[in-house]
């Protein structure tokens, strides 16, 4: 017997840790009590964040699962127009205003990984974001093939 491996569910598998990590957060932000105004606009960026993870987990396991494309192309937009930003951004525009104001982009790039990997949490939490997007754009490309492959009528 031969099991041949699922692409979908090996993109599920990779896209839903992703979102999952964001959650904490979210629900931390949906939570806030500070002053009325900040209050007010992170309590909405918190439910707006909860309601994104929990659309794309649902495209992920319902419609992804079984090789939807309409899913693929919900998922791909939620993640370059919401988890990039919030997950990518800082990290890329350190990096460009690093490489942009000295030359040593890559020993800050080692020092980075170093001080996340001994527990700075801001570079510890920028790594694992790092990680998790590019888990991301990994199970969005997999099913890329299967996906947009033209069948011909029978």
């Amino acid at each position: 017997m031969r099991i041949r491996p699922n692409i979908f569910l090996v993109s599920c598998l990779l896209l839903t840790p992703a979102f999952l990590w964001l959650l904490p957060s979210s629900i931390h932000c949906a939570r806030y009590t500070g002053t009325d105004i900040t209050r007010d606009m992170t309590r909405t960026a918190g439910l707006a964040s909860l309601t994104v993870i929990i659309v794309a987990l649902i495209v992920i396991w319902t419609w992804l699962a079984a090789g939807n494309r309409v899913a693929w192309v919900i998922i791909a937009v939620i993640t370059w127009v919401w988890a990039f930003p919030v997950m990518m951004l800082p990290s890329v525009a350190y990096g460009v205003a690093c490489s942009f104001r000295e030359k040593r982009f890559w020993s800050d790039l080692s020092d980075w990984v170093e001080l996340a990997w001994h527990g700075e949490h801001l570079a510890r939490i920028s790594l694992v974001n790092t990680v998790l997007f590019s888990l991301m754009l990994v199970g969005l490309i997999l099913p890329l093939r299967a996906l947009f492959r033209i069948r011909k009528p029978a």
